[in-house]
């Protein structure tokens, strides 16, 4: 299906919190303006009002929490007006997993939110970036996955451009993970609440500026953490003293960091392993998929 629209001005809408779904962004608006597109790109934060010119096409993109979208894109979407020109919406998630169960009904309920507010959702993708939780993705597939985004970026926007229409059927398993998953957001607000602080803290401040829940504060040179996290991580991978980490939950951080530009400069000269030797077993089943469907 096509629609017949005709794309001048495109908006990008994001929630990032490590830097992942921002590379997407990031790549989306160089390749839409290489040709031509006026493009206007905000980041989702707490507080942050939508903004307010007219577009041909919103592109809302996240990071998928827990089968969803994160809390703040909610409130993103509840805070918009109501559409009276039917504004398409091409909703884009970003998963270390891939579009597999139980990632398929992710983009359902923000899905559900824009309709009401007589957005028309035109377009549905996932976009596969390495994991920032739990398990590690491999360096060698970390870059293999960095090392594609341009082309996959590249195919978003011929489809865009070209008025193609693309909505996905949810798996109905993927849509009970969908429900009991946002109960993570009443389990956010503990985990940031108990974030702790070690003597490597400078009183600097970044947390506090970069929170994109405006969740932490700066008493007596220290942060201090409030009820409002959304579980982003930024503040611990990103603290330019490593001076953070979780004290509660802590099985979901990565030992090793999070940082994709490290990433790229530990593989730098280093050629990787073929996809089928490096995305093994059923965790990366959707990764593997998602390498080698072009």
């Amino acid at each position: 299906m096509e629609m017949s629209r005709k794309i001048r001005k495109v908006k990008i809408a994001y929630f990032s919190g490590t830097g992942s779904t921002a590379r997407v962004a990031d790549t989306l608006q160089k390749e839409l303006e290489r040709r031509g597109v006026s493009v206007i790109r905000s980041e989702i934060r707490a507080g942050n009002l939508p903004f307010g010119d007219k577009e041909d096409l919103l592109v809302l993109l996240f990071a998928v929490h827990a089968f969803n979208a994160p809390g703040v894109v909610y409130q993103w979407i509840d805070s918009l007006s109501d559409n009276n020109e039917i504004v398409p919406v091409a909703v884009i998630s970003v998963s270390g997993g891939g579009d597999i169960t139980p990632n398929t009904a992710c983009r359902v309920s923000s899905i559900r939110k824009l309709e009401k507010k007589n957005y028309r959702v035109v377009y549905e993708k996932m976009i596969v970036m390495p994991s920032n939780w739990v398990v590690k993705t491999d360096d060698m597939l970390a870059i293999r996955l960095l090392g594609i985004l341009p082309s996959k970026v590249e195919r978003i926007a011929d489809d865009l451009l070209a008025g193609v229409v693309c909505r996905t059927g949810p798996k109905f398993i993927d849509r009970i993970f969908s429900m009991f998953g946002e109960l993570e957001k009443k389990g956010t607000k503990f985990f940031g609440e108990r974030i702790q602080v070690n003597e490597n803290c400078s009183g600097c401040g970044w947390c506090e500026k970069k929170c994109p829940a405006n969740n932490i504060s700066i008493l007596e040179g220290k942060p201090v953490f409030g009820m409002d996290c959304f579980l982003c991580l930024k503040c611990i991978y990103g603290c330019p003293g490593k001076a953070l980490s979780a004290g509660a939950f802590k099985f979901i951080i990565l030992k090793e960091g999070y940082d994709l530009k490290e990433i790229e400069k530990r593989m730098e000269g280093i050629r990787p392993f073929p996809v089928e030797d490096l995305a093994k077993g059923f965790l990366w089943k959707g990764v593997k998929k998602y390498l080698l469907e072009d």
